[in-house]
């Protein structure tokens, strides 16, 4: 029952968090406040939006740590508890607990690179915002995905199968009719006009900004796929680094760009504290944004947990489609105050096709990657793969010598030669070629924004050479079984392939 209940309130919070993120994200440009000129004007701060984001992704640092000390103090407790059964006549000793995982500090250091790379992306993703509805922008957010295989190929030597390249060009469809919607239905917010050319303008930034994601991603996974630490902990300090930078170097460097305040160049970040000063309005969608996007962090794991991956890329399209109704109906009602929300054009079933084919891309784009680990998993199984460096194949005869004085030999031989690891001892876990997309997967990280093409990518299986992480074969041998499980950096949790022998 317990059980049941968490996972409602998990998948009932992924969507209502983020839900609230990407619609506070846009509703934030359409509140007033008095500046430093003494002057009412829209809150259209790019930079400090993302600044609050990492504000946001810092809130994650605690509870990690509270986490981390939780599962020591549970470790010890079953450890000083726990007295494994090794024979009548031997000694009994206590069980070591497994290690928790901390991270080093060349691995939070690390974590810089990918703070910069999302910092980039954020402030592109809140400029192009700027010039667009709160749908079109999440929905244009599934160009990520384009430039994340396009990347994976080039650079990791991917392969893509031909579900991949079908549902890629269902995305590119896609994207092309909700973009298509948004310059012809002419409407980039509810407040102010944009013309036609600051809204292309706009959609070239969101777009560009998933090319960069796309290259962290490509980051995370060549560089940190080892990388073993607390998902929440990655968050948290992606966030204090992010703040750092945009603090000390960002924020400076755009007070001194030239161009109007409101267009995303220039930003007075002086002008942006007293506006937040003067606005009671102002500081309660900041401060519920930051929390939310905390909690929208932390459902996504729970989701991914209990339900899988798969599961998560659905819930991920209904956030979009919910960001879209959301806005809809503040436009419609007096929830919206006559100023917030979207309205429904002419155009708009355009763009409702657009996301239905955008959905369909990112789940055909999903079978290619459920095709492409079946085709690994049944390759290893059967033994055509080559045995990956540090692995050598185990003969049937010797498999069935004595392991240690006193113990009989195994009765039956298997005829299928096994993988075990060379100079290593105990349960055996084998690279044999896929492994999930990312780490954001977090991972990459656990990002602050997951998108429509997030849950399918950085959720999903993917064809690559080799690597440290996911499929997994212990080296007895026996039966194949396939489950999904959720990674250690699976986004904001990612599902990843683990096959045991039984």
């Amino acid at each position: 029952m317990s059980s049941a209940i968490g996972r409602g309130a998990s998948v009932g919070g992924l969507i209502l968090f983020g839900t609230t993120t990407s619609l506070f994200a846009k509703i934030v440009y359409e509140l007033e406040s008095v500046g430093r000129d003494g002057q009412p004007k829209l809150f259209q701060k790019p930079w400090a939006m993302t600044l609050s984001m990492f504000l946001g992704m810092t809130l994650c640092l605690p509870l990690a740590y509270y986490r981390e000390h939780r599962q020591r103090k549970e470790q010890q407790s079953k450890g000083s508890l726990s007295v494994p059964l090794i024979g009548a006549h031997q000694a009994a000793a206590p069980s070591e607990p497994p290690p928790v995982a901390k991270g080093s500090l060349k691995e939070t250091l690390l974590l810089c690179v990918p703070s910069f790379f999302d910092l980039v992306a954020t402030v592109l993703m809140n400029i192009g915002l700027l010039s667009v509805t709160a749908s079109v922008y999440q929905m244009m957010r599934g160009a990520e995905m384009l430039f994340a295989a396009a990347f994976a190929v080039a650079f990791l030597h991917r392969h893509l199968n031909r579900w991949h390249g079908l549902g890629i060009a269902f995305c590119v469809i896609g994207i092309g009719l909700v973009g298509m919607s948004s310059v012809l239905g002419g409407e980039g917010s509810s407040t102010h006009q944009v013309s036609t050319p600051q809204m292309l303008f706009g959609i070239g930034l969101i777009i560009l900004s998933q090319a960069v994601q796309a290259a962290q991603l490509t980051f995370e996974d060549f560089f940190m796929a080892d990388l073993d630490m607390d998902p929440l902990k990655i968050v948290g300090f992606e966030g204090v680094f992010g703040s750092v930078m945009m603090i000390g170097v960002m924020m400076p460097i755009a007070y001194f760009l030239p161009g109007e305040e409101g267009t995303g160049l220039h930003e007075d970040s002086l002008d942006s504290l007293v506006m937040i000063k003067n606005s009671t309005a102002l500081q309660g969608v900041l401060g519920t944004d930051m929390l939310a996007l905390l909690l929208y962090n932390l459902s996504g794991m729970m989701v991914t947990g209990h339900l899988g991956a798969v599961f998560r890329t659905v819930l991920e399209t209904m956030r979009t489609l919910f960001v879209w109704l959301v806005g809809l109906l503040l436009f419609y009602t007096p929830l919206g105050m006559g100023r917030l929300g979207e309205k429904w054009t002419a155009w708009s079933p355009l763009q409702a096709l657009g996301f239905v084919v955008l959905v369909a891309g990112t789940l055909v784009y999903g079978k290619g990657d459920e095709a492409a680990s079946k085709g690994d998993i049944d390759a290893a199984a059967s033994g055509d793969r080559d045995a990956p460096a540090g692995y050598t194949r185990e003969d049937p005869e010797a498999a069935a010598a004595p392991l240690l004085p006193g113990m009989d030999a195994a009765v039956d031989v298997q005829s299928e030669p096994t993988l075990i690891a060379t100079g290593r001892s105990g349960p055996i876990s084998m690279p044999v070629g896929i492994r999930s997309a990312s780490p954001s997967q977090r991972g990459g990280s656990f990002r602050a924004s997951m998108t429509i093409a997030q849950g399918s990518y950085r959720g999903s299986y993917t064809l690559v050479g080799s690597g440290p992480r996911g499929l997994s074969l212990d080296a007895a041998p026996g039966e194949l079984t396939v489950r999904e499980t959720a990674t250690r950096r699976g986004g904001e949790g990612a599902g990843g392939v683990e096959a045991h022998s039984t």
